[in-house]
Parts: structure tokens; C-alpha cells; sequence
């Protein structure tokens, strides 16, 4: 139809003051197509007239699809036999291209205008697709990176290749490589056509990593309270490499505003008495001497906003509520590596006040106060009080939640609020729910496939009707470890609570671990040569033995541990 000498119009895709674009195109060339010539008078009163006209669908075709179904890009394109659309000016033809091209499978889209006939109109859809991937590298790395790389690219062969995949495909070796301490990771993308298929390229990412970037220095403004060298300790993740020198180093960047990092020097280790102390002396001469080489100095990124956050926690634990990292500033040094500046407000220190429970009728305020054991005039300690209360993760074996979680409350909840805050003293309300008591109505086994369910019961400590129990729960886990059919680290108890009818079921998950022995001796002898044994301890069930003597296999019962 579009090869027919009468008939070769382009329509424009955007819509401009009333002119229609011709085609998308990858590139920012202006690449607008006017009509050419014809001598069909309909066709080129449809783009002059100054007045938009209605037209009806009468035909579409759809050309240069190789892979796509002809009736699926009719349907996605929103243009059918039968619809209406407007020229010029409408926008129901850049609509059907705007929803094409998001679909990222095309790198051109054209609407060809091949007949005008009255109020009716023939169309033909003309698409480029993208070449598909059939299979990619990556070079410059070991094989294991290599493999580990393919899974976290998110390149699937036999997907239409676009810049967004480039893109996240770069982005995640820079992450997978950032973790290991490569930072200044260097990509070349190539692409060469496949020869084997029609449309498919071949996908080459050359990996330069350069050299590990490490930890060179960490200074912090603004601390008067903790010593950086305490500071440093708490960052887990992100140490300073090994030194030794003569000359510290003296790269830095802008600070202004920041005040001055407090230097620990000679005349305050000299005043301090410093040389009696272990600490003092190393705070003196860790700018020129640094030796630890059981630790990774590599910078990390997730791992340095980690410790970030382990520094606010250390600082509430000695009082200081509201200490915060005002900023922080990371910079390379000639050698490439890295310092880490890090600007913190302490603010005050804090005190606990008084402590008032609200809400427990089980138990009374003076047996809560001494499992709490935080009295008046205690340094405020953020990590302490969530670890005696039993929440935010506190693993207190004597928090207030376990007392309650042991005697059937699985409701239970406590949370601290700060009534009052005068000079530097915090009062506290304890806003206590302790809910009804929660009765076991069901306990289930998962994941026994050898092991007898009767065997597992024996060692539980959980019965059907009895009250929820924390310790129960954590006794029943110590017992099936005894047994070692399962895996302690899998052994996972999760209980199902109703709170309508204060009633919970329990199902342990377990997953079994292999108990069967392979014993292999031999031995020499002057006049007998040598000699062997072969020894097979079968920790299974009854079925494989029956199997096995069926066999005709010699068999040596042992106690069966999974079966009695």
C-alpha cells in the first residue's frame, strides 16, 4: 500500500499548533517529515485544511513487526477498524504511539496515512524493534564475579535490549562491586550484532574495578564529650586503614564552619599522666601509628551509614537524647583512598526522672520497678530501658514483656512515654496493655519427613490447653536440639494468636539434617596384606531398612533413633 505511487503520505506522532510530527525517533534530531508529493487532492487537503476534520478507520496495517503478533499491536496501540480519529490536530494518534513506545520494545514508530475516501481513513503502523539480547559477558572479572554478576544485572536473554536495562544493568555492578570496596569502577558497554538470529545483538561489559578504596583517616568536629577514639571504636563497619609515619597525613577539604577536630598532643598527655594509661597513649600516637591487620579498612557505603547510626545509639546510651550528625563529608585522598569527616551535636545529658506505671492490674508498680532496676538520677539510656522493657528488640532474659509473654499474656504491650522533660531529668509513663491470657489450642509439627511426630511431642513442652509461654516455647526448642535431627539455626516456633477469643496456635517448622555415618577403615599385616571395613550407620526409617535387607544388603540394626 505505501509503495503505491499515489499514495505516500507520513502523518506527524506529536502534535505542534496544529501540525502533526512525523516519527520518534531515539536520537534529539529533528527528523519532522512534510509530505512529499501527491496527486490525490484528499490527501492533501487533510494536512492543509485549517479546520480539524473527523475521519473513520477504515484499514490498518501493520508493518516491520518480525517477533510481535500483527493482532496484539493493533490491540495495544488503541487504533482499530471502526475508531474515530482526528486531523489535524487530534491526539489520537500520539496517544497510540506514546503507548507503544513505553512498552520498550520499538525504536521507531510511524503512522503512514495510505488512503482518504470521504469521512474514511486507511492507516498503516510501521515498527523498528529493538534487538534482543541472546547473550551477554562480562570480561575483565573472575569467573566467580563473573557468575555472581549475571544474576544481579537483571539482563534476561531474549529481551528487547533499551537504555533503561543498560542502565540498571551498570548501576548494580557498581553497587555489587561498591560493597567490596571498589568505588571508582570503570564500564565499556559493547554491542555486536549476532549473527546467528535475525535482530539480536551480543552484550560486552568490560569491567576495570581499580584498586580498593579504603579508609584512609576519620575526624570528628564537635565532639567535647566522647573522645573520637571511642567514636571510631563503635564504627563497626568502616576502620582506618594500618599507618605508620612520620608525616600524618594533612589532605582535607573545606571545613569552614565546621570548628576544629580536637587533636590529642603532648602537653595534654603530659598533663593527663597519660603515659601511665594504655588508652591515652594510643590516642597520642594514633595519627602516626596504626597497625591493626585483622580488619578490613575497605569503605563501604551501606556499612558507613550503618555505623552512622551506631554512633546516635552510642551517644543515647551515655545520656546524650539528642545527639544527631549535623553532617558528614567524604573525600579522596592523592592516593585514592578516602577520609570521612563527621560533624556531631551532642547536645545535653540527660537523667531519668520518675517512673509511673499505668494500666497493669496483673502485677503490682514495686515487683515492675525492680525488674526494671532503672532508679531517679540513672544516666538516660535509650538501648537499656527498650532491653528492660523488652521491646525494640531487647533481649533482656528479665524484661517486664517476659514476665508477662511467660505467664500466657501474648498481647501484651508496653510503651514508654516521656511525660515530662525539666532542665536535664526525662519523667516517664509506662502505658501498659496487658490484654487476656492467651490459651494454646493447637500445636503443630512442620517439616518432620523422618523423624516421628511422637518423638518430637516427647520433647515438647507445649500442650494443648496450657497457657502461652515464652520460656516453654524456648525449652522446647532446647530439647529437640538434644535429639540432633534438626537444624537449630532453621528451628523456627510461630504462634498464631486470636485476640477475639484469647486463644493461640502454635506450629513448630523444623527442617531435618542427615544423621547417617560412612565409616571407612584399613590396615596392613606382615602375612595377611591388607584389610579393610566398611562401616554404614542408617539413621532413617523402617521402609529404607526393609528396602535394604530386601535387597539382599547385610544389615546391622542399630537404635533408631528417629523410630522409638
Amino acid at each position: 500500500m505505501r509503495k503505491s505511487s499515489q499514495l505516500i503520505w507520513v502523518l506527524v506522532l506529536i502534535l505542534l499548533s496544529g501540525q502533526i510530527q512525523a516519527q520518534i525517533n531515539t536520537d534529539n534530531s529533528d527528523t519532522t517529515k512534510r509530505v512529499l508529493y501527491s496527486t490525490n487532492q484528499d490527501l492533501k487537503s487533510a494536512l492543509d485544511q485549517s479546520n480539524p476534520v473527523r475521519y473513520k478507520v477504515a484499514e490498518l496495517a501493520v508493518t516491520g513487526n518480525a517477533s510481535f503478533d500483527t493482532n496484539l499491536l493493533k490491540a495495544t496501540s488503541g487504533i482499530t477498524v471502526g475508531s474515530f480519529i482526528t486531523l489535524p490536530g487530534g491526539d489520537e494518534l500520539p496517544r497510540s504511539i506514546h503507548t507503544l513506545w513505553s512498552q520498550g520494545f520499538f525504536s521507531d514508530i510511524t503512522y503512514y496515512v495510505t488512503k482518504i475516501q470521504g469521512n474514511e481513513i486507511s492507516l498503516e503502523l510501521h515498527v523498528t524493534e529493538r534487538p534482543r539480547v541472546t547473550k551477554f559477558y562480562f570480561k575483565g572479572v573472575s569467573k566467580t564475579q563473573a557468575d555472581e554478576l549475571k544474576t544481579k544485572s537483571g539482563i534476561t536473554p531474549g529481551h528487547a535490549l533499551t537504555e533503561n536495562m543498560k542502565m540498571n544493568a551498570v548501576d548494580a555492578i557498581r553497587t555489587y562491586y561498591a560493597e567490596k570496596g571498589f568505588r571508582r569502577v570503570a564500564i565499556d558497554i559493547i554491542e555486536r550484532k549476532d549473527t546467528t538470529f535475525d535482530n539480536s545483538v551480543l552484550l560486552y561489559f568490560n569491567i576495570n574495578k581499580g584498586t580498593k578504596v579504603k579508609v584512609n583517616q576519620i575526624d570528628f568536629f564537635g565532639n567535647t564529650a566522647i573522645d573520637g577514639l571511642k567514636l571510631k571504636k563503635k564504627m563497626k563497619g568502616t576502620k582506618e586503614m594500618s599507618r605508620l609515619t612520620f608525616y600524618p597525613t594533612t589532605e582535607s577539604f573545606d571545613t569552614s564552619g565546621w570548628g576544629t577536630p580536637y587533636k590529642y598532643d603532648w602537653q595534654d598527655y603530659m598533663q593527663d599522666h597519660g603515659y601511665l594509661t594504655y588508652t591515652k597513649t594510643r590516642n597520642l600516637i594514633s595519627p602516626y601509628v596504626h597497625i591493626n591487620p585483622l580488619v578490613s579498612a575497605k569503605f563501604n557505603e551501606k556499612k558507613y551509614q550503618e555505623d552512622k547510626q551506631k554512633l546516635i545509639d552510642y551517644y543515647n546510651s551515655k545520656g546524650y537524647r539528642d545527639a544527631k550528625i549535623v553532617k558528614d563529608s567524604i573525600y579522596y585522598t592523592k592516593k585514592g583512598n578516602v577520609n570521612v569527616d563527621i560533624k556531631v551535636s551532642e547536645g545535653h545529658k540527660y537523667y531519668f526522672g520518675n517512673i509511673k506505671w499505668v494500666g497493669n492490674t496483673k502485677y503490682p508498680d514495686s515487683l515492675l520497678d525492680v525488674l526494671l532496676d532503672i532508679r531517679k538520677g540513672d544516666i538516660y539510656n535509650k538501648e537499656l530501658l527498650n532491653d528492660k522493657l523488652g521491646i525494640g528488640g531487647g533481649q533482656d532474659a528479665m524484661s517486664i514483656s517476659n514476665l508477662y509473654l511467660d505467664n500466657g499474656y501474648l498481647f501484651f504491650q508496653v510503651e514508654p512515654i516521656e511525660s515530662t522533660v525539666y532542665n536535664d531529668t526525662i519523667d516517664f509513663v509506662m502505658n501498659m496493655r496487658e490484654g487476656p491470657e492467651a490459651t494454646l489450642t493447637r500445636v503443630n509439627i512442620v517439616g518432620n519427613d523422618k523423624t516421628n511426630e511422637h518423638v518430637i511431642r516427647r520433647a515438647l513442652r507445649t500442650l494443648p490447653g496450657d497457657k502461652f509461654s515464652k520460656s516453654d516455647i524456648m525449652m522446647s526448642l532446647r530439647e529437640l536440639s538434644v535429639l540432633k535431627f534438626f537444624d537449630e539455626q532453621k528451628m523456627n516456633p510461630v504462634p498464631e494468636p486470636n485476640p477475639a477469643d484469647g486463644t493461640v496456635e502454635l506450629t513448630y517448622n523444623l527442617v531435618e539434617k542427615s544423621a547417617d555415618q560412612l565409616q571407612l577403615s584399613a590396615g596392613f599385616g606382615g602375612g595377611i596384606g591388607l584389610t579393610g571395613t566398611l562401616g554404614l550407620l542408617l539413621i532413617t526409617s523402617p521402609c529404607v531398612i526393609y528396602l535394604i535387607r530386601k535387597a539382599g544388603i547385610r544389615y546391622q540394626p542399630v537404635m533408631d533413633k528417629c523410630c522409638h
